[in-house]
């Protein structure tokens, strides 16, 4: 059988109600709960079940709180991956492709052949549309018997319209 954790007692049993009453997060409250049902006598396996937790885990918050005390119990996250490109190098990338007409796909490839780095097309449109904000180009088929200067014969047809007014 393991031989039983050792619990350092860095406060009194009143002092760790009170933290346990005052805590906000509700983490850091569900540790301190465990904490105060060891400080109470109960063992491992009980205080993990009326926690509803596993007895590694109580170990491990055991192992933590008997390092740093209650700072131990908190948790620390590290901010996730970092990105592939920086900020700089997609303002970069962004005035590179500004008026291109380029698709999403089409500048996930532009970013791998011109940077070396490989993003998917979900990666790229979370990126580009959701923070940052940029329209993309949506490739379409051109009529080709559309004339030239089609905006130019609109204009003038919009103009002959409203001087002789509407044929009814």
């Amino acid at each position: 059988m393991p031989a039983k954790p050792s619990l350092v007692k860095h406060l009194s049993k009143e002092d760790l109600e009170k933290a346990y009453k005052s805590e906000k997060d509700s983490r850091v409250k569900e540790r301190l709960l465990a904490i105060l049902l060891l400080y109470e006598g109960k063992k491992v396996p009980d205080a993990a079940a009326l926690v509803r937790r596993g007895r590694s885990t109580l170990e491990l918050w055991i192992k933590n709180w008997n390092q740093n005390g209650v700072e131990g119990l908190k948790p620390h996250f590290t901010g996730g991956p970092k990105p592939k490109l920086t900020k700089t190098e997609w303002d970069k990338i962004v005035a590179e492709i500004e008026n291109r007409g380029m698709t999403i796909k089409d500048v996930a490839m532009y970013v791998n052949d011109t940077r070396g780095v490989s993003y998917t097309y979900k990666g790229v449109w979370e990126i580009l549309r959701r923070k940052r904000h940029l329209r993309y180009g949506k490739p379409y088929k051109m009529n080709e018997k559309r004339p030239q200067d089609a905006e130019a014969i609109l204009k003038k047809a919009r103009g002959s319209l409203s001087e002789n007014g509407p044929n009814l």
